[in-house]
């Protein structure tokens, strides 16, 4: 088997080598490229966000087709695979290195016989790790302790009214529970406060098993002291907390997202935090990025905001490829690998 390794900015060629190179030993060559190499972070990031909504057949997919001469398979991360390179190559399969699959005409390759492979999960831990983190110290207001400090205050409060509670004494409420949820969940255990989980396509068994109680989402905003997102963005989803649910949360809660900003409708979080409905947010995603300047959710108190950047380790930029290579280990073996997409 002949693969091409298409990198992009994000995840570079030669990474991808470093973890799918063993294949060499199975009779696997490999060539190499990357889509959009020389683009800068910003300009990667516009087109591959774009692109969960365009899809892969809005984008000029000709280097790539260029390199696919007697290539049987292809391996991708956010690079476009669409329909018309599907037709004028011979491939017979097709594996982003990524959880999902936005980027490849799922449909085009089904129809050409061409097995599509993705990697769920590859950046779990990275961003389980990182809304840990943030809404640990959100409860503990590092962030502001941090910028007090930096500006020459020295604040030490002792009203215990004004302090922040141990978390074993808060309850956290977790939206999702897929990979990145049952991290959290997992992470958060060690520190023993109550969980309610919200996702209606999980049993409530399983919910039970790692230790939480599932919960209506309305529900589970009114009673949680922190509020993390952990929900893939779809029709369903976009815009699911509103002022309705502002409305709803405790009003000494706040809110974590480490998920995509469309999941929250941005100017009424910006009304609830100022008006006192929330006591702030945890941000690492935005429904418009990067967040333009002069944005209200800048200069807001109770709130912390980071570039987007939970899911970026360097074990998750290599755990998509090694996904990818266990994948096509059972595929040369003629076995169906687990993370097909059917």
């Amino acid at each position: 088997m002949k693969l091409l390794l298409c990198g992009d900015p994000q995840q570079p060629s030669e990474y991808m080598y470093e973890a799918l190179g063993r294949l060499e030993s199975r009779g696997v060559t490999f060539e190499r490229m990357d889509w959009m190499g020389d683009a800068t972070p910003t300009e990667f990031r516009n087109v591959t966000m774009d692109m969960e909504a365009d899809g892969p057949g809005s984008y000029d997919t000709e280097a790539i087709a260029a390199n696919l001469d007697d290539v049987d398979g292809l391996v991708v991360h956010k690079a476009p695979v669409s329909r018309e390179l599907v037709e004028g190559a011979d491939l017979s399969v097709v594996a982003a290195a990524r959880g999902g699959t936005e980027n490849v005409d799922v449909e085009a390759c089904r129809e050409h016989g061409v097995t599509v492979l993705h990697a769920p999960g590859r950046n779990r831990d990275a961003v389980a790790d990182y809304a840990v983190s943030m809404l640990l110290s959100r409860f503990r207001e590092i962030p502001f302790n941090h910028a007090d400090l930096s500006g020459g205050e020295w604040n030490q409060v002792f009203d215990p009214d004004e302090l922040p509670p141990d978390v074993r004494t808060t309850t956290v409420g977790i939206v999702g529970f897929g990979h990145i949820g049952r991290g959290v969940a997992d992470r958060l255990a060690g520190f023993d406060p109550d969980l309610l989980v919200h996702d209606p396509y999980v049993d409530d068994e399983e919910i039970r098993e790692r230790g939480a109680e599932p919960a209506a989402l309305d529900r589970l905003l009114g009673e949680s002291d922190a509020v993390t997102l952990h929900v893939r963005l779809s029709e369903e989803t976009e815009g699911m907390l509103g002022r309705e649910e502002f409305e709803t949360m405790n009003d000494a809660g706040f809110l974590v997202n480490t998920a995509r900003g469309g999941l929250v409708e941005t100017d009424a979080l910006v009304d609830a935090v100022a008006e006192g409905d929330i006591a702030g947010a945890a941000l690492d995603v935005f429904e418009e990025e990067p967040i333009p300047d002069g944005h209200p959710l800048l200069d807001l108190d109770g709130v912390v905001l980071t570039p987007h950047v939970a899911g970026s380790t360097r074990d998750a930029v290599l755990g998509g490829p090694r996904i990818i290579a266990s994948q096509l280990e059972a595929y040369l073996d003629g076995e169906t690998p687990e993370h097909t997409v059917e």
